[in-house]
């Protein structure tokens, strides 16, 4: 399980403890879907790669390690290529910000708002996927609350 912090009160980046481990820290791009992450001694680039598809990256240099497809424009659910095989990862509720990650029908894990007013969140994710991939799905779910609170404040 991971711990997700902002680093500060009005920042989209994010620092990643498991237990009292620094894993990894989340740079959110200020203008775009994307974000540098530095995971373990290394550098990973989390991309929006196409607007018009819905389609989003993880990258670590020129080599893509897992995608990910909005299932429609006006949904917040995702089809993520990872771990070798194909998962889902949708919002439990419409309105909500808890997301699980679904293989077929299967709830194996959940991303969640450790409280309803801060944007701490739990990461519980099954330990088959890699650091990266867990981070990348945490990522998806951060794009996706960050939409959220622009269009909430707009």
């Amino acid at each position: 399980m991971l711990i997700a912090t902002p680093r500060s009160i009005f920042s989209w980046s994010f620092d990643l403890h498991r237990g009292d481990e620094l894993v990894a820290h989340i740079d959110m791009a200020w203008l775009r879907e994307a974000a540098d992450v530095f995971i373990g001694g290394q550098d990973y680039t989390f991309l929006r790669e196409s607007i018009l598809q819905g389609t989003f990256a993880l990258k670590q240099g020129d080599e893509v390690l897992a995608r990910a497809q909005k299932t429609s424009i006006f949904s917040r659910s995702f089809e993520v290529e990872i771990a070798g095989g194909g998962s889902t990862l949708r919002p439990v509720w419409i309105w909500g910000r808890e997301f699980a990650l679904y293989n077929g029908d299967l709830q194996v894990g959940r991303i969640y708002p450790q409280t309803w007013f801060r944007w701490t969140a739990v990461i519980d994710l099954p330990d088959g996927l890699t650091l990266p991939e867990q981070v990348f799905l945490y990522w998806l779910v951060l794009v996706m609350w960050r939409r959220q609170a622009k269009s909430n404040s707009g």
